[in-house]
């Protein structure tokens, strides 16, 4: 007898003064496979010491550059055997950028 697990599309946003994010996963069991994408709002800026953190329950994640002028940052995420992104989860994200910081939530 063979039991299938549920494969879900999971998509949270949200956004800060300067900021957009974006989390879009797929989730299949105990397996995922997803992305984070934040955009700077005032377009194409050379940002210095650009920190973004990333905390949920499922744990974090972070991404520092000395420099960047991404318009769109992304940030990729993968686990296999792990606690799941669920639809009721929210991620508080911090992003910090030349003597700036802004906090915000992503959620369902």
């Amino acid at each position: 007898m063979l039991v299938g697990c549920s494969n879900d599309s999971l998509h949270f946003k949200g956004e800060s003064a300067h900021w957009k994010g974006e989390y879009t996963t797929n989730v299949d069991g105990t397996s995922e496979d997803g992305q984070f994408e934040f955009v700077f709002k005032d377009g194409k800026q050379m940002k210095k010491n650009l920190e973004i953190n990333v905390d949920g329950r499922t744990g974090g994640s972070k991404r520092t550059a000395s420099e960047s002028d991404e318009t769109v940052i992304r940030m990729k995420t993968s686990c296999s055997g792990c606690a799941v992104t669920k639809d009721s989860d929210v991620f508080k994200v911090t992003i910090k950028w030349d003597g700036n910081e802004e906090s915000f939530n992503l959620k369902k």
